[in-house]
């Protein structure tokens, strides 16, 4: 028995330096990657190159709930038309592609035609009236020193300072720069000719990769079944069904939930006769797609350029933004989203924090889905390894409530007071 122990820890003591050496491992590699200059500029050089990939790709993911839906509509209704089946699941296929392609571009014209014009006008008409929030600065500085003059005295000699200082930085620094500005306008040029060109090229990645995803699916399928034995094989392609039902869900419903939000903003914004209401509602909607933070970090900035055109329209947008947050978070976006992510409150913030530091703005978005992969297996490894000790694997019953001297039953249920140990069932 006392042998058998000594195994158990010890095969225990591998395991847990095994994880230990693989994260670290992890760390010191992307350490090495992120703080070498070749590293990281061959890093940037291949990322730049397989942008349209990405681009590609993401449109394919977007698109392929409708590809797949009109793909099985025509083929039903034209089965048999032709001489054989391929034909006409070939023609289903090119229906599929159109239409797909045709709701892409209409979508993206609708966005252009209908969002862009007024965009660019808030912000032209917003750069408008930034003389006038520098008029009414300079009064109110004025004021400020004819009812104060102490300060007068105190600002004067800081004032003839700064100008100084103005003077000999653009001296230094702007007009040596117009040849830099010259070359940066050069540069901007070439840098749109050349997203557009990514863009038609992930345009024609996007048509490959809904027309070959059974393909790829398949080909990675023949290549883990070579490659892995048949449980591992088996267990890998159970962590891609996860993985796939947990980041479609959460991106699919996210995107779904912004545009509502969005909408909501810009029809309530009109309602209270509201300024820059496209704008803004943009703005809410984008940042919508950012868990946790995203509300607040669209919702700031919003409620600060509302109070310098009009303080009233600014607390009106803020008591209006925070009603649509309480409605998003209790009301829509459980709707929508469901139990997606199936995690607490608290470890969505630590995968925000913990995605966003590493990974940057990818890392916001993709960082809770990621930790729910990870936490429903840590959750599935722990209820296994506790049912084969004939432990309870209900969370429940291992929480302690006697320091608030409350019945857990009264809260979790009649399962919340069972005994640890042999379990009738388990979760």
């Amino acid at each position: 028995m006392e042998e058998k122990r000594r195994r158990i820890k010890s095969k225990y003591a591998k395991l847990s330096f095994s994880i230990f050496a693989a994260g670290a491992g992890v760390l010191l590699l992307y350490y090495l990657l992120y703080n070498t200059k070749e590293v990281t500029g061959a890093i940037e050089t291949i990322n730049s190159l397989l942008t349209p990939f990405y681009i590609g790709i993401i449109l394919a993911y977007l698109l392929c709930p409708i590809y797949n839906r009109i793909l099985r509509g025509i083929y039903r209704a034209n089965k048999g038309r032709f001489k054989t089946h391929t034909q006409d699941y070939r023609l289903a296929r090119l229906v599929a592609s159109i239409v797909s392609f045709t709701v892409l571009l209409f979508a993206m014209a609708g966005f252009v035609m209908l969002i862009v014009p007024e965009l660019v006008s808030s912000i032209i008409g917003l750069v408008g009236e930034v003389p006038g929030y520098i008029d009414r600065a300079i009064g109110w500085v004025q004021r400020a020193i004819v009812e104060n003059p102490e300060l007068a005295l105190i600002l004067e000699g800081r004032l003839e300072t700064l100008s100084e200082k103005a003077i000999e930085w653009g001296q230094a620094n702007v007009i040596p720069g117009a040849e830099a500005i010259l070359t940066s306008v050069s540069v901007g040029i070439m840098g749109t000719f050349s997203a557009l060109v990514n863009f038609l090229v992930s345009l024609i990645v996007c048509l490959y990769v809904l027309n070959s995803k059974e393909i790829f699916q398949a080909q990675a399928k023949k290549f883990i079944l070579a490659v892995f034995p048949r449980q591992r094989a088996d267990k890998i392609f159970e962590f891609a069904n996860i993985c796939e039902d947990t980041f479609g869900g959460f991106i699919n419903g996210k995107i779904i939930d912004s545009i509502i939000i969005g909408i909501i903003c810009f029809i309530a914004m009109n309602i209270l006769g509201l300024p820059m209401a496209v704008l803004i509602s943009v703005v809410i909607g984008l940042t919508n797609i950012i868990p946790f933070f995203g509300p607040f970090i669209g919702a700031i900035p919003s409620v600060i350029l509302l109070l310098f055109i009009d303080p009233w329209a600014g607390l009106e947008f803020g008591i209006m933004i925070l009603v649509l947050q309480q409605v998003d978070g209790n009301i829509i976006g459980p709707k929508i989203l469901g139990k997606t992510t199936k995690l607490a409150s608290f470890w969505v913030l630590f995968a925000i924090i913990v995605g966003g530091g590493l990974f940057g703005f990818v890392g916001l978005i993709l960082g809770v889905p990621t930790m729910a992969v990870i936490y429903i297996y840590l959750t599935r490894s722990i209820n296994d390894r506790l049912a084969k000790r004939n432990l309870s694997t209900k969370t429940a019953v291992y929480e302690n409530f006697d320091k608030y001297d409350i019945n857990k039953e009264e809260i979790f249920g009649k399962d919340a007071n069972g005994p640890i140990e042999n379990p009738e069932k388990s979760d």
